[in-house]
């Protein structure tokens, strides 16, 4: 068990986004999380993470980190998401030998070293390492290989990496303030794990997470990660059509597209949009649904090419969960059911006396904090820290050992 877990240490989760920075102090109380503070700040700092110039980021995420914790303490354990746009993922397989009494614990050590070993891309950063089936004797795959005999063991592990010098610098921001993060989690796994649950994994599902400037995509299958990737289409384009579309401001846009947006066809409503100048300007809302709806046509549209390209995801995918802010916009469910067809939900928290109720934008803080309180799955992804390859494989040694006990 977790040493945080025993001692009841504050944990710290920060949502680093390209438009804003959030974080949340809680403590895990009789196994669910008891928050603390909360804080969030709108700032548009998605530049500097990918620049040496990162001192207003290090300044903001001290300001937020002092909020959280009331001033107070310094030991507490931080964890925070990462989001490359072009964040790619590889499946590995390495091999080793075997001995004649069967496959040990060390024996399965050693080729899950040997598979991170080989995993190593040039300009990019192993962020998490999930491990997917072993293979014996190059002929059946299994999940639980201890004590089988065989001459060769067989693994594939699933592996996403992200730019090595965006990393840095965002961890350089944390350690400018003498803050460590013990674990760094791609933004659209963190957010799948928000309002998935693991009968949904089980029968194969899809997170679609649309947010500002990025679009993340996390599919399921059989209680395994299946398939990752992020598009460079999301929120910002509908407010840019918006704003190029209306002629009015991209702040007056975005208002717009929370208070009037829709993709459901309405019956020549006149709505008023409030401008920056303090003054009104009146339209048809036809003519809002036909500048958004092409656009979310597109976004999803491309999120169903790339994920049911792939025949395996095409055949195993059941159902579809909408997270992220894009997904807050009207209609949205009904529209990707089309699209998809499959079912589709909107991830939101129900409960109305929640300050996350109907809120999906704050998917990724709460999915980390799904995923910190879930030893075994936190474990299982192997997280990547700023203390090299170690922190991955003493991960794999606590994985091992709770799946082969």
């Amino acid at each position: 068990m977790f040493d945080f877990l025993k001692n009841k240490k504050k944990i710290v989760v920060f949502d680093i986004g390209a438009q804003k920075i959030g974080a949340i102090s809680f403590r895990i109380l009789d196994n669910k999380p008891v928050i603390a503070e909360m804080e969030y700040q709108r700032n548009d700092i998605s530049d500097q993470i990918y620049s040496d110039n990162s001192s207003n980021l290090s300044g903001i995420i001290k300001t937020i980190y002092k909020k959280v914790t009331n001033n107070k303490e310094n030991n507490n354990l931080i964890y925070c998401n990462f989001t490359d746009p072009k964040v790619i993922t590889r499946r590995t397989k390495s091999e080793i030998k075997s001995g004649k009494l069967g496959v040990s614990k060390k024996e399965i050590r050693k080729i899950f070293r040997k598979c991170i070993s080989e995993s190593k891309v040039s300009g990019k950063q192993l962020i998490h390492s999930y491990p997917l089936n072993f293979l014996i004797d190059e002929k059946n795959f299994t999940d639980q290989p201890l004590n089988e005999k065989c001459e060769k063991l067989g693994i594939s592990c699933f592996n996403l990496l992200v730019d090595q010098n965006a990393f840095k610098n965002l961890n350089s921001s944390f350690q400018k303030n003498k803050l460590f993060v013990k674990n760094y989690f791609d933004s659209g796994i963190a957010s799948s794990n928000a309002f998935i649950g693991e009968e949904e994994k089980k029968n194969g599902v899809i997170n679609i997470d649309i947010g500002a400037k990025t679009t993340k995509i996390v599919a399921y299958i059989d209680n395994r990660i299946a398939y990752v990737k992020n598009i460079q289409i999301a929120g910002d384009d509908v407010t840019s059509d918006i704003s190029h579309g209306l002629q009015i401001s991209k702040e007056a846009a975005e208002r717009t597209k929370i208070i009037h947006g829709t993709i459901n066809l309405p019956f020549n409503e006149k709505i008023a949009i409030d401008l920056d100048s303090n003054e009104e300007k009146i339209i048809n809302k036809n003519i809002l649904y036909g500048i958004i709806k092409p656009r979310y046509d597109e976004i999803l549209e491309i999120v169903r090419d790339n994920v049911l390209d792939n025949i395996y995801t095409r055949v195993g995918i059941k159902s579809v969960v909408l997270t992220g802010g894009g997904s807050k916009i009207y209609g949205i469910k009904n529209l990707c059911e089309s699209i998809f067809n499959r079912k589709t939900k909107i991830g939101q928290i129900e409960n109305s006396t929640s300050f996350f109720y109907c809120k999906p934008e704050f998917s990724t803080l709460l999915g980390m904090i799904n995923i910190v309180k879930n030893e075994k799955f936190l474990n299982s992804i192997n997280t990547k820290t700023d203390n090299g390859y170690f922190s991955i494989l003493e991960k794999l040694d606590n994985w091992i050992e709770e799946s082969y006990a």
